[in-house]
């Protein structure tokens, strides 16, 4: 009988999509994730047939019949196994491996080298329980991994001792050689001798799509480079191909869960153990474009897709600067690749966090309001392509305009670049040319302050938010500015709070955030105010669920590489002046509206009445226009001299 290796197989039951083929036989109904219809085994009326894509088998709840492509197409057609394989393979437009010796002996190989690793994993395994792996227990304990967790994830320890695993393996048989072709052990340089690859570091086992250890993943426990330590390439593995707890993430799309790539193993575990069985991470490297093709494989077909649902795999990044790269190089390898089906998210974490600390430190409902606000790709396309940029001359503005489209014609797929260029240019026409509507000013003897006590707490209603418009870019990451200085200093409320009373924001889940803010600075006594508190009560007060949606995008390095004065970890002078420039600048935006109405009303009526007013306004603008520039050349800050 013709032998096939399980990877060929594997390989073939992905590329096919099992209700298409036996929809090619019968005909099929969509009953939910599945589809359903009368069995084509036994007679019957009423359908009991159901085919799973996601699962990626067929089962009759009727006579029994179960199988995967192969199984149906060899029982309904008559087919013999290799004849089923070369008719699938021909659909899935693969070339069928050849049976012959060489074949044979290839496979034998294959199951040779997936039996050795798995011995060396029980291995690993059993020393992380001797006393020689005390240390690295109570190291994973210390990470919150219980035993029970341990064990889930088959987690082990390479001892110190540079022999032991070879003593181990090769008094079960195995040979020098076949440890050397899979990256176990080593050749010494200096001696004729080999020794253990990994040594006194906690292991981790990287799985196949099958669930079969393929390598190892090896990290120190205190000191010492490098962190982390992975198997080289070789016959069964290719780091780039590759992510970490595949096997376990298969069945997320299944479920409803989303796909979601993180950095190291520890976030895989974190996020799994909180519930989140899509989480996938590379293998010491960056994100590769098989790795990209290989997470879209992980999706359902898009005939079996929930058209109400995302399926994108969200890509989550550190918010720090090493993040936002990450993030660039992801977007740079993603866009060629990109299809109307075929695309992805990103997420940023706060500064500083990782999912593994602010699963720790937060919840659940931390991580997920992170989630919620992954963002789609021509939104990151869009940040990255001008974080940083100033947009006030042609010159400036057309370099901005140069780089946007160089990145869009990226995209291979031509519809969808079509679509991506018609958006780009959207909002650059939005950017460079966008008069946003007349918001009115309230007089100000209506204006009612809180009191320095934080006794008072009303307000007369705010200026009206500008969300009856799409708001700028520039003016959305001034509402950005604003919320994360008040978040990150919550003392410039005794200063400020009248100025963040009297806004409105123009995006929806700032504006919502900005009230929270509001109410709660008015609720208690300003000698309190303190940030870890107000992160807390915004995430879990009055039965909150999670961070609030904006605030964990607030507090991100999308903010602060724009305005670095309003990191936490900054003066609160430096907040002060930041907030005194970015709030110059939404006046004088304000008062540029007003200009614009006051000098359409003089040419219509040219009144003394009316020129007076559009004097007066001129002069305002005039005043803050200086006040701006006196803010920027006494403070020294070059944040302040390039914020938006």
């Amino acid at each position: 009988m013709a032998t096939f290796s399980p990877a060929f197989l594997d390989e073939l039951r992905e590329r096919l999509t099992l209700s298409e083929i036996i929809g090619k036989r019968l005909k099929l109904t969509r009953a939910g994730r599945e589809f359903k219809g009368c069995c084509p085994f036994h007679n019957e009326k009423t359908p009991s047939f159901y085919v799973n894509d996601d699962k990626k088998f067929f089962h009759c709840f009727g006579c029994g019949a179960h199988g995967d492509v192969i199984g149906f197409t060899m029982r309904h057609d008559g087919q013999s196994f290799p004849e089923a394989i070369e008719n699938l393979a021909s659909q899935a437009g693969m070339s069928v491996p050849k049976d012959t010796p060489v074949e044979r002996e290839r496979y034998d190989r294959e199951k040779q080298l997936i039996n050795l690793l798995e011995r060396a994993t029980v291995f690993f395994e059993d020393q992380l329980r001797e006393p020689a792996g005390r240390e690295a227990r109570s190291y994973l304990l210390g990470r919150g991994l219980s035993d029970e967790a341990q064990r889930r994830f088959r987690l082990g320890y390479a001892p110190t001792d540079a022999q032991a695993l070879i003593r181990k393996l090769t008094a079960e048989g195995f040979t020098l050689p076949d440890m050397l072709a899979v990256g176990l052990i080593k050749k010494a340089e200096d001696r004729p001798d080999h020794y253990s690859f990994f040594r006194n570091r906690v292991i981790f086992p990287v799985a196949d799509r099958r669930g079969q250890t393929v390598a190892f993943g090896g990290r120190v426990m205190g000191e010492g480079e490098p962190k982390y330590l992975n198997s080289p390439d070789h016959a069964l593995f290719h780091k780039g191909k590759l992510l970490y707890g595949l096997s376990r993430a298969r069945g997320a799309s299944a479920q409803g869960q989303p796909l979601i790539v993180v950095e190291g193993y520890m976030d895989v575990i974190a996020l799994v153990e909180a519930g989140y069985i899509g989480a996938l991470a590379p293998l010491g490297t960056a994100l590769t474009e098989d790795q990209l093709t290989l997470l879209w494989k992980l999706l359902p077909p898009e005939s079996a897709r929930d058209p109400q649902r995302d399926y994108s795999p969200i890509l989550c990044f550190d918010g720090d600067n090493a993040g936002i790269r990450a993030a660039a190089r992801g977007v740079e390898r993603a866009l060629p690749l990109l299809t109307p089906t075929q695309t992805a998210r990103v997420a940023y974490l706060p500064a500083g966090e990782d999912p593994d600390s602010l699963l720790k430190a937060s919840g659940r409902g931390a991580m997920q309001a992170i989630l919620d606000q992954a963002k789609p790709m021509v939104d990151v396309l869009w940040d990255l392509a001008l974080a940083g940029r100033r947009l006030q001359t042609p010159e400036e503005r057309a370099t901005a305009t140069k780089a946007l489209r160089q990145k869009v014609s990226a995209i291979r797929d031509e519809s969808l670049k079509k679509l991506y260029q018609d958006e780009v240019d959207k909002r650059l026409a939005a950017l460079f040319h966008w008069t946003p509507p007349t918001a009115q000013k309230r007089p100000q003897n209506d204006r009612k302050t809180y009191s320095k006590d934080g006794k008072n707490t009303t307000f007369s209603p705010s200026i009206s938010p500008l969300s009856r418009r799409q708001p700028s870019p520039a003016q959305a990451l001034r509402e950005r500015v604003l919320l994360a200085l008040m978040l990150n200093h919550p003392s410039l409320f005794q200063d400020f709070g009248d100025d963040l009373a009297s806004i409105g924001f123009s995006t929806p889940h700032f504006e919502a955030l900005r009230q929270q803010l509001v109410h709660y600075f008015t609720a208690i006594p300003h000698e309190t105010l303190d940030a870890a508190a107000l992160y807390r009560h915004l995430s879990l007060g009055d039965g909150a669920k999670g961070a609030p949606r904006g605030l964990t995008d607030v507090l991100s390095e999308a903010t602060y590489m724009h305005a670095g004065f309003a990191r936490p970890d900054r003066s609160i002078e430096q907040a002060r002046q930041g907030w005194k420039s970015i709030w110059n600048k939404y006046l004088q935006e304000q008062l540029q509206i007003d200009l614009q109405a006051a000098g359409r009303l003089w040419h219509e009526d040219p009144s003394d009445l009316n020129l007076s007013r559009l004097m007066s306004l001129r002069q305002q603008m005039e005043g803050l226009a200086q006040e701006s520039d006196d803010q920027v050349a006494g403070d020294g800050d070059k944040d302040l001299a390039h914020t938006v």
